[in-house]
């Protein structure tokens, strides 16, 4: 008579998640039990003793992004819920190194070689300040803050590999060794187009997809469920322009690594001339523009609206040169280091040098609002486009879901207040209306990011 064996339990399934993937990995190591189901009575040690600790993989964090060879876990990673957060805080230092480790070579098999924890942009940021009294002294007023006018990811908490040598300067005043030194990344989203970014000094949005396909003219890719298509994207055909793309600008005021520039680009307008404060963006932009085959040229631009560095000559020569031998030698983009408020007065004067200058389009894309930039993108396309042209202004702002109609009414009147005063002094009568609006993405509850197309149009 032959005696039953006890049934086997079943071996649990390697989690297909790769992040999942690598925290088991180091529980492993750790003596930290995974158990399959959610079990009620898992429990954490409170003396913290990893070998009596356990942990379902449903209470394991699941969420990730990866930009290889970047990873990022969400800004609630270390609290995702009450037992992780237990046994995450319970790790030391090495351990946690250790934990990410896994995560890199187990979970992603190396495709990852730097993790970070995210954080949204914050719209301030701390102010450092020198204190006087000597390194004993005890200062426990508040920090001061300032507006994160530069947009860069200070909350991004870096937790593996090697980022570069940190230094406070390297955010404003980066040399040609700071970003040979950083760390950069790099995605291609809608046809191929490429965009770089340092992530610790610029940020990166994948949320403005549906926005770059608007521009980019591009239909829902195969194989999604979004069979609604894609708003049509104001005065980017022959007709509407009464010219041909390939003879038209656009400028950008706030041009960030490429976001929407690039997509202009590839959409076929002439040159995109695109500003920016943050130095990281610029270089991030013209990384950019090399791997996508367009010729960038850098222009600094100092606090009294004067190019630095070269002089406008020197600045139309190049131009000029890449204009008339064609292809890979023309400057499509021209990147402007410096505050857009002097976009007006130094795109005129390189256009009076003789340089082409024909804009139709002026991209606004600040949030959480663009108003600062409006009066300066009136000036650039209602003085530096072809005589008796329609231009048209895309203003990015967030938006109350209830009273997106009342703020289009607003914006209209307003650019109409400043169109209004550019006529008089042209003696041209325009009008201004809004032809579309495009709601991008949800910024936070109850609070939409929206495009409104704005066409300013010569009247008779």
């Amino acid at each position: 008579m032959t005696q039953d064996r006890p049934p086997r339990r079943p071996r649990p399934k390697k989690p297909a998640n790769p992040l999942i993937k690598g925290i088991v990995a180091y529980c492993g190591q750790a003596g930290i039990t995974i158990v399959e189901a959610d079990d009620s009575r898992s429990q954490t040690d409170t003396e913290h003793d990893h070998a009596r600790l356990q942990l379902s993989l449903a209470k394991l964090p699941k969420r990730y992004t990866v930009y290889a060879p970047l990873l990022l876990l969400p800004f609630n990673f270390s609290t995702h819920n009450l037992h992780w957060a237990t046994v995450y805080s319970a790790l030391t230092d090495l351990e946690k190194n250790q934990l990410f480790r896994c995560i890199a070579e187990v979970g992603f098999a190396g495709a990852v070689s730097r993790i970070a924890v995210n954080a949204p942009i914050a719209a301030e940021e701390g102010v450092d300040v020198g204190n006087e009294s000597g390194p004993q002294a005890v200062d426990n007023s508040p920090t001061p803050r300032r507006e994160n006018m530069l947009r860069s990811p200070s909350g991004l908490v870096p937790v593996y590999g090697d980022w570069g040598p940190p230094a406070k300067h390297r955010l404003i005043r980066p040399t040609s060794k700071d970003f040979e030194e950083a760390f950069w990344t790099s995605t291609s989203q809608h046809k191929g187009i490429t965009q770089y970014w340092a992530p610790l000094y610029t940020m990166f949005s994948r949320g403005n997809i549906s926005e770059k396909a608007r521009i980019l003219g591009s239909l829902p890719e195969a194989g999604t469920t979004n069979d609604v298509p894609t708003p049509q994207f104001a005065g980017l055909t022959d007709h509407e322009l009464e010219e041909r793309i390939e003879s038209i600008d656009v400028v950008d005021f706030y041009v960030g690594i490429g976001y929407f520039a690039f997509c202009y680009l590839a959409r076929g307008v002439r040159r995109v001339w695109g500003w920016d404060i943050n130095p990281w963006s610029i270089e991030g932009f013209r990384r950019g523009c090399e791997q996508n085959g367009w010729g960038c040229l850098v222009v600094k631009v100092d606090d009294y609206g004067h190019i630095v560095g070269m002089n406008t000559g020197d600045l139309f020569e190049r131009i000029l040169e890449g204009d008339k031998t064609g292809g890979k030698n023309m400057i499509r983009c021209i990147a402007f280091l410096g505050d857009n408020k002097w976009a007006n007065k130094v795109m005129g004067d390189i256009h009076g040098m003789g340089v082409e200058a024909n804009f139709r389009h002026a991209n606004l894309g600040l949030l959480p609002t663009s108003k600062g930039s409006w009066e300066g993108a009136v000036e650039v396309i209602s003085r530096l486009n072809g005589a008796g042209t329609s231009g048209w202004l895309h203003v990015h702002e967030n938006v109350d879901v209830r009273h997106i109609e009342t703020m289009k009414s607003s914006i209209v009147q307003d650019i109409g207040r400043m169109v209004q005063g550019q006529s008089i002094e042209k003696e041209v009568p325009w009008t201004v209306s809004c032809d579309h609006v495009a709601q991008v993405k949800t910024y936070a509850p109850g609070v939409m990011h929206c495009v409104f197309d704005i066409q300013i149009k010569p009247n008779g």
